[in-house]
């Protein structure tokens, strides 16, 4: 029996993640800005949180890192392919730690001969509605093969 076509998608910008991304980081740095201790410490703590904010925006939400993940194809036998801003490929298979929910999936894929997973959270405004339904069913059966 032949399984699902594979689905290739390609990951848009998300105002949600961005939106998701100022919020949090904001949040952090307030929260380091007027705790307690060393001026100097709290200071250098809120520049750092900065700029992971603005490394996980580009990276993230935004796609325009090289290292971005704009697109990934999922086969039916829980083979994974993501596709990466500046040309690589990155060839692996769906972990179990991957999640398939309504307003977020995430997709966890250790790839060939790597010693770490790498994690792909994709919201709704990244892709067409359809193509996000497509990604979740073979998510689903790729979860469900890989586990057998």
């Amino acid at each position: 029996m032949k399984g699902p076509a594979p689905v290739r998608v390609h990951l848009g910008k998300s105002r949600l993640g961005a939106a998701f991304v100022v919020v949090t980081y904001l949040a952090s740095a307030a929260l380091l800005a007027f705790a307690p201790g060393a001026a100097l410490l709290r200071a250098a703590a809120v520049v750092a949180i900065g700029a992971h904010a603005v490394w996980t925006l580009r990276c993230w939400a935004l796609r325009t890192a090289r290292a971005a993940v704009v697109g990934i194809e999922v086969s039916g036998d829980g083979r994974v392919v993501l596709f990466e801003r500046d040309g690589r490929r990155r060839e692996g298979r769906v972990q179990p730690a991957s999640y398939v929910g309504q307003w977020l999936t995430t997709l966890v894929v250790r790839p060939d001969g790597a010693r770490v997973s790498r994690a792909v959270a994709i919201l709704p405004d990244k892709l067409p509605a359809e193509d996000l339904r497509q990604l979740r069913v073979l998510l689903r059966v790729a979860g469900t093969a890989a586990d057998s």
